[in-house]
């Protein structure tokens, strides 16, 4: 008898349908959301209800069953590919239930091995943002740090930039999703509209001569002789090139 889950796509839902299967003791065959085929002839369909606690409950659980690492290494899944892996993130909790801390020594095992490989992406994409994230100084004074990164990490990256700018006004701005995290000196909270705040607030006069600092800075520091452009495309991806003042035309 195949058995097919059936959640509503977000990252919330897939913790539920793995907390679901675990309760019931099931083994799906298939674990779908709306925009992913299912199994061409399921027997039995499961609809998993999201519930945002409940959701945190299941990382909870398994930093405390597992292991802190095995924990984030979940949550980075959830933050990249997670669209075409549930089974494999219901196995790899399935094994640190089993295993507890021993759960990431098994590397020759397909499933941590897949989880491994994609929480290492999102990971370095992480790593990567902490330092390609440039901000703007609009007129009122908040700082504000556009990007479009591969991976939903916004959340990841918003405690960095509240230790290092605890003392400014700041908004992280995933243009790719059009999800905000704003830190207004006291506060770090998600803001569902951030356009409202870029509304009639353009980027400051001194800005403008901030970047071009920037700029010729960057020019400065090059030394023609060691160019290597095949590195530096490593190290800032072409894709992250627009929201790069420095990678501009000066």
């Amino acid at each position: 008898m195949e058995l097919e889950y059936q959640y509503d796509g977000s990252p919330d839902g897939v913790l539920c349908a793995i907390a679901d299967a675990i309760k019931r003791k099931e083994k799906p065959a298939a674990i779908v959301g709306p925009q992913h085929e299912g199994l061409l002839f399921a027997d039995r369909i499961h609809a998993v209800q999201t519930d945002e606690a409940r959701a945190d409950e299941v990382i909870g659980y398994f930093r405390k069953k597992g292991s802190k690492e095995a924990a984030r290494n979940l949550v980075y899944c959830l933050a990249g590919p997670f669209e075409t892996m549930e089974l494999e993130l219901l196995a790899y909790y399935r094994m640190g239930l089993k295993l507890g801390r021993s759960v990431d020594r098994h590397h020759a095992d397909e499933v941590v091995h897949a989880v491994h490989q994609a929480a290492r992406n999102v990971g370095r994409e992480i790593h990567r943002f902490k330092g390609l994230l440039r901000f703007r100084r609009l007129e009122d004074g908040l700082y504000w740090a556009p990007f479009e990164p591969d991976h939903d990490i916004i959340s990841a990256l918003a405690p960095h930039f509240r230790a290092r700018l605890a003392d400014q006004r700041w908004m992280l701005h995933d243009l790719r999703r059009q999800r905000a995290v704003v830190w207004d000196g006291k506060r770090l909270y998600a803001e569902l509209e951030p356009e409202k705040l870029l509304k009639g607030n353009p980027v400051a006069d001194e800005e403008v001569g901030v970047q071009q600092l920037w700029k010729t800075f960057f020019k400065s520091v090059t030394i023609e002789g060691r160019k290597n452009p095949s590195l530096q495309a490593r190290c800032m991806p072409l894709r992250y090139w627009r929201w790069l003042p420095e990678m501009e035309q000066t």
